[in-house]
């Protein structure tokens, strides 16, 4: 009888080993994958998106200023510094950290947005030389305006996106750290309990 009851326990005990071994290896592997992303992925994502972001902002700024009184030459520089601040280097290091399908399709649609923004820019830097003021107003504040509220938006969604990712692979990490040791921990106590059982019934049972 005891033979047989020594069969279970130590079967359950194995089993229940078994189960502790992989919970570990599976905490430890969704640990490090989830830092992993979180580090090739999201972070370098929120850098370049928030660096793409300001630049557009500021050369939008920018932008707005030439249609104010200046000379030809200093419209030139001001032509030559929204150039300069490119944000093209910047959109094609984010596109080395895409993983996830939404996050790539997000990336083409701003592309193409951008590139009719750009294109926009050069019709507006075409004027501003020419010095046809008014008519460089009128692109700026209509279909310019149009273009840059979505590459604005297409651009921002691409940031937000990165900022739901980093919540939602930090709340994983967090929570793995939190409960995986829990769960081991418990389940090594189980396994010491039914062998403290087994050792029990052994010196019950006068070891027969």
């Amino acid at each position: 009888m005891f033979q047989r009851e020594l069969l279970i326990i130590t079967s359950l005990a194995a089993a229940i080993f078994l189960v502790v071994a992989g919970a570990g290896w599976l905490a430890v592997r969704s640990l490090h994958e989830t830092s992993r992303m979180l580090v090739v992925d999201t972070l370098p994502g929120l850098v370049d998106a928030g660096l793409a972001v300001e630049r557009m902002h500021d050369n939008r700024h920018m932008m707005r200023q030439m249609l104010f009184p200046h000379t030809a030459a200093e419209r030139a520089q001001m032509i030559g510094q929204v150039r300069t601040n490119t944000t093209e280097r910047l959109w094609r290091d984010y596109a080395t950290s895409i993983f996830e399908p939404e996050d790539r399709q997000s990336y083409q649609t701003l592309w193409l947005v951008r590139s009719n923004y750009l294109q926009g820019c050069e019709r507006f830097f075409d004027l501003v030389t020419a010095e046809k003021m008014d008519a460089a107003a009128a692109l700026f504040n209509g279909d310019l305006n149009r273009q840059f509220q979505s590459y604005n938006g297409a651009s921002k969604k691409l940031f937000d996106y990165n900022v739901r990712q980093g919540i939602a692979r930090g709340n994983a990490i967090r929570n793995t750290s939190r409960y995986a040791p829990a769960v081991i921990g418990g389940l090594c106590v189980l396994m010491f309990g039914l062998g403290l059982l087994l050792g029990l019934r052994f010196s019950l049972s006068g070891g027969k």
